[in-house]
């Protein structure tokens, strides 16, 4: 990866520049409230501070608008992505470009839309995908005014310079030697050049080219340092130093660079020619590392265009929809006054054609929000059949983990606890998407619900991350108490993680209130008995230091037989960990029962708290906490009743009940 702060400057300055310089055919001098905003939009971008940067950008272009000055409007514009690629903003950036296409359009200022083009070349080259830089910033040639904007004619060239450098440096240094020599005259210009041209030279290996280059620059550096562009000076000077065979002065200078991967892909070149292998090694796996954040990113990336691509699908169906109403109603209006012109007979067979094209497009609708809903569910269980696989891993590991008697050798650590952090990112990576499925389901989701999902599941997402890694990465040298409590909190989360996880896709999947079909028919009492059996009791109670066993009693013949659905596991199974989190001892009970009118009924109860029957219902809405302490994800209630609904079932909280909590399941028959 490489660093790109170079062209950023050189783009700067040409605002700068613009901004204090008067061109010759320019008649006066820019205004000094206009000069003090470059001045401050220059030092914030200099010196990093986000909201420092945004706040000046934000007045700067307030003020470009004012005046209309639409030049230098879209080139602080792509300023600002610049900044963001350079920062690895990537979401940021990628928004910022749609916004500036948008803006020109909408202006119909389309003589700047090389701007745009150049913007996706930044992006691209960020990105570490030279070749559709190359193709944007050719693109941005194309669209540029040679003699009225060599400013950035000569930035075009430099920007391809640089695409082709990553793989072709013999064809990145025959572009810088086709820049206009006019604009090199400015030492500004010039300098950032030959900085550029001492790095390809470096890596083509041409030492006498890069001490001609070097030997130019360092002189500006030195004889002019208020013209000096000192953007690639970091990496001009490791190359120097390399090159004199001055291991620990490259050293130095790999420690001064900001940008984490381009820091340690030069020390790895200072390790492997001074050869420290072992160092090398070390680095080399930092730096893979830090290219795993990246390819994170780009998935993360990837989930945020497709979730646009679908908001864009959905907003162009709805205006096609208004569309139709509005000459549905046209037609109607123009149908009623001929039905009036020709009388009651033909009136009254209009009304009847009108009647049934009303039921046929309702019909239509119905049909295209099932479709509609369908889509959503086989989305969201595309999902689920990715995550069963590393909801499964967690769930075993919590399940293993919990027995204190069960040892771990510290040979097997690293390659246990990376399955955990292979499972716990894959997860992480996929629970956006479905978030945004439920927001677009039949109940929908709000901002404020959200945040209780990011607070329930990536708290406990990167505690696990973190905990995972910070014992793979002590190599089984941890003390074995610090380790244990390592591992018991890796359980606690592992298991925290996987159920909620499991649950929100369940609920994401179930929340459009479609009947779900019962075509098993079970003996009632090995079925409940059986899941109780497999239910594992959380691994929360082994801190508690509480005592907790479970037991189940039937009212029921066992010859009883029930038609039912596999989903009353998973309704059981919210019932059982609502009863385990919150008992404070005793026996978790599940019990069998018939009702008068010939259906029977399930009932779990815990010895514990006792909620009011003022939140009798409302445990039951999602994402709801009874108490300002609590982190759960506060679904699991909610998933408990909606899948009983969908079978079905009615779930309620039985107010009778004073030793804890009881939830009574009925209506199965």
């Amino acid at each position: 990866m490489k660093k790109f702060l170079f062209i950023a400057a050189i783009l700067m300055v040409g605002i700068t520049l613009t901004a204090r310089q008067k061109p010759a055919d320019q008649k006066q001098q820019p205004q000094e409230q206009e000069q003090a905003m470059v001045q401050r939009l220059y030092e914030t971008q200099v010196s990093g501070s986000d909201s420092d940067f945004y706040e000046a950008h934000e007045a700067f272009m307030e003020y470009l608008e004012g005046r209309k000055d639409w030049e230098k409007y879209y080139r602080t514009w792509m300023g600002r992505v610049i900044y963001n690629v350079n920062h690895r903003y990537f979401h940021r950036a990628f928004a910022d470009i749609n916004y500036i296409t948008d803006d020109i359009e909408e202006r119909h200022q389309e003589r700047y839309l090389y701007i745009a083009n150049m913007s996706l070349g930044f992006f691209y080259n960020g990105r570490n995908q030279p070749e559709m830089g190359e193709k944007f910033f050719r693109r941005a040639l194309q669209g540029i005014d040679v003699e009225k904007d060599p400013v950035s004619v000569f930035n075009s060239y430099l920007s391809i310079a640089q695409s082709l450098s990553f793989k072709r440096p013999a064809e990145a240094m025959a572009c810088l030697d086709s820049l206009p020599q006019q604009m090199l005259e400015n030492p500004m210009y010039e300098s950032g050049v030959l900085g550029y041209r001492c790095i390809i030279a470096n890596k083509m290996r041409d030492y006498e080219a890069f001490e001609r280059y070097f030997t130019k620059y360092d002189s500006i550096r030195h004889n002019q340092p208020e013209q000096f562009n000192a953007t690639n000076l970091q990496q001009v000077m490791v190359c120097h130093s390399l090159i004199r065979k001055d291991y620990q002065s490259a050293l130095a200078w790999c420690d001064s660079i900001d940008v984490p991967l381009t820091a340690t892909e030069l020390r790895i070149n200072v390790y492997e020619q001074m050869g420290d292998w072992k160092q090398a090694f070390r680095a080399s796996e930092l730096k893979d590392s830090l290219q795993l954040i990246a390819e994170r990113e780009a998935l993360e990336l990837h989930m945020t265009d497709m979730a646009r691509d679908i908001d864009q699908l959905q907003a162009e169906q709805e205006k096609a929809k208004i569309r139709y109403v509005q000459l549905l109603v046209v037609g109607l209006m123009a149908s009623t006054i001929i039905g009036l012109l020709i009388g009651m007979l033909v009136f009254r067979h209009k009304k009847n054609r009108r009647l049934s094209e009303q039921f046929l497009q309702l019909q239509e609708s119905r049909r295209r929000t099932e479709a509609g809903q369908a889509i959503r569910r086989a989305f969201v269980t595309t999902i689920q059949e990715k995550l069963k696989s590393p909801i499964n891993v967690l769930r075993g590991y919590a399940r293993i983990f919990n027995n204190p008697d069960f040892i771990l050798n510290p040979d097997e650590r690293p390659k246990r606890y990376n399955d955990i952090l292979t499972a716990a990112r894959t997860i992480e990576s996929l629970m956006d998407p479905v978030l945004d499925s439920y927001a677009r389901g039949t109940v929908g989701i709000s901002d404020e619900e959200k945040l209780v999902c990011m607070d329930a599941l990536r708290s406990p997402l990167i505690t696990l991350i973190n905990t995972s890694e910070v014992i793979i990465d002590g190599n089984g040298l941890i003390p074995h108490d610090e380790y244990m409590q390592l591992r018991a909190s890796v359980c606690r989360d592992a298991y925290r993680v996987a159920t909620s996880a499991h649950q929100l896709i369940l609920f994401s999947i179930y929340n459009d209130d479609i009947p779900s079909p019962k075509p098993d028919r079970i003996g009632l009492n090995e079925e409940v008995h059986s899941i109780l059996n497999s239910y594992d009791l959380h691994p929360s109670a082994v801190e508690k230091q509480r005592v907790l066993t479970t037991e189940f009693k039937t009212e029921v013949d066992d010859d009883v037989m029930v038609n039912t659905n596999p989903l009353l596991q998973e309704l059981l199974n919210c019932l059982l960990d609502n009863a385990d989190k919150y008992a404070t001892g005793g026996t978790v009970l599940m019990s069998c029962h018939a009702n008068a009118d010939g259906t029977y009924a399930i009932s779990v109860s815990n010895e514990g708290p006792v909620i009011p029957a003022s939140d009798a219902e409302r445990i039951f809405d999602p994402f709801v906490r009874l108490s300002p302490d609590e982190h759960s994800l506060g679904i699991g209630l909610p998933l408990a009743r909606r899948l009983a609904i969908s079978m079905g079932y009615d779930l309620f909280l039985d107010l009778t009940y004073t030793g804890g909590t009881r939830f009574v399941v009925s209506g199965i028959a």
